[in-house]
């Protein structure tokens, strides 16, 4: 039996429901156009905007495959494509990835044959981190974060900079990380009027306030490095009934690891050895403090784990330690160290990805307005559409078939280009998705 789901073209009209405030009568280029080019940009791994504009305008066989899905006159020119995607929304692009992550998970793409991919069969994973987006000695905007430094002559330096959290649906095993909101870093942002340097720690709070509006009844677990291991933010996540496994480290969480050294009498251990003769390692403790109690203070308590993977000859293969409030048992303490290791996996597919594998992600696309994470949102659009390409099986052929996913892309921007294709070869922008039950 197969299961077959024609997930899209829905996600092009979707780019319509973007507002647009500008005077329609004198507009050349509706803002559903110049997003679809937008979008286009990053799916087609073009270098640049203006390689893209020179590459497409005026270009009548682009126009011709692009037509079939939307009313398309021509590209704009790359300033005309700044100029009028710079009041969009970051709001309005996080709902564009809200629109995708609702239909699969209507859809239930992710989970046809099993819930394996969710931690303890039903808490879906998150992982959340920080990344860069711009970087500049002059170039400048009210929002960038400013960072000084001395040079050897003892001049103070100052660089421009825009980052970016990113939340990622992962899997357990760490096979897939999918895009699923962001949330700027920068200054004087209109929500929180800083008037100093914004940073990841208060950029996770927002965005996990945003996350219970927008999906408060999906359960999820955030997976997040040492920075996060904070009591601010561990309770934020169990206010809002969610779970959390964070990277703990004991030179920032000195508290919490002088109890687990004080406690030793209340550990529990878990050996087991694998087929390659690796010995698997865990060790745990539950409901130690995560920080030194003030005076009438209630101190949240968390549960620590510690892991570690050994070779046969004795070498450290891998260890860590995380924080967690899932209760830790022998039953699940597996689950929960393969899920503190998937936080990786927004790192090596995610971000690597966008920055040296076609998307240009740290490639200054527009510098005013809202540009910076309105291009950035466009990034993650477009890698959750490949990765969801991916999973299609004549799709993961194709890509095999190329070489690589990027190899894919790129080929299909000459076709793109140069090419009318056929209504059946435009298959980036319409997706079926074909699942065997066996």
């Amino acid at each position: 039996m197969k299961f077959t789901y024609k997930l899209f073209p829905e996600w092009i009209q979707w780019l319509s429901k973007v507002p647009d405030y500008r005077v329609q009568a004198r507009c050349r280029y509706s803002l559903y156009q110049t997003l679809f080019c937008g979008l286009s940009l990053f799916l087609l791994r073009h270098r640049s905007l203006r390689a893209f504009t020179i590459e497409l305008r005026a270009n009548t066989k682009a126009q011709k495959n692009f037509q079939r899905w939307i009313q398309f006159n021509d590209v704009p020119s790359d300033d005309e494509m700044r100029y009028i995607l710079s009041t969009v929304s970051t709001m309005s692009i996080n709902g564009l990835l809200k629109n995708f992550h609702q239909r699969i998970e209507r859809q239930k793409i992710l989970s046809q044959k099993s819930n394996a991919h969710k931690l303890l069969g039903k808490i879906e994973l998150l992982s959340m981190d920080g990344t860069g987006q711009l970087s500049s000695d002059k170039i400048q905007c009210e929002k960038c974060l400013t960072r000084h430094s001395t040079d050897p002559q003892g001049q103070v330096l100052t660089k421009y900079l825009h980052g970016q959290l990113l939340l990622s649906l992962t899997a357990l095993d760490a096979k897939y990380s999918l895009p699923f909101q962001f949330e700027p870093i920068e200054r004087n942002d209109t929500e929180t009027q800083y008037s100093k340097n914004d940073c990841e720690l208060n950029a996770a709070k927002r965005a996990i306030q945003k996350l219970k509006t927008n999906f408060p009844k999906r359960s999820f677990c955030f997976l997040g490095d040492n920075l996060f291991a904070a009591q601010s933010v561990t309770e934020l996540i169990r206010t809002n009934g969610w779970h959390f496994i964070f990277t703990a480290k004991p030179e920032r969480n000195k508290e919490l690891f002088f109890m687990w050294e004080y406690l030793k009498d209340r550990r529990q251990c878990l050996q087991w050895k694998d087929n390659k003769g690796h010995t698997h390692h865990y060790r745990w403790t539950e409901g130690l403090p995560l920080k030194q109690a003030k005076f009438k203070e209630a101190v949240p308590q968390v549960n620590l784990l510690f892991y570690e993977e050994i070779s046969e000859q004795g070498e450290i293969v891998y260890k860590s330690s995380w924080i967690t409030d899932i209760n830790i048992e022998s039953e699940n303490v597996k689950q929960i160290a393969k899920a503190g290791r998937a936080r990786f996996s927004i790192e090596n597919r995610n971000f690597n990805e966008q920055k040296n594998l076609g998307f240009q992600s740290e490639h200054n696309f527009g510098h005013f307005g809202n540009l910076p994470n309105v291009f950035f949102g466009l990034q993650q659009i477009a890698q959750l559409i490949t990765e969801l390409f991916r999973f299609w099986r004549p799709g993961a052929d194709w890509i095999k078939q190329a070489g690589s996913k990027r190899r894919y892309f790129e080929t299909l921007a000459v076709l793109v280009a140069h090419t009318i294709l056929p209504d059946d070869e435009l298959p980036i922008l319409y997706l079926k998705f074909d699942f065997s039950s066996a």
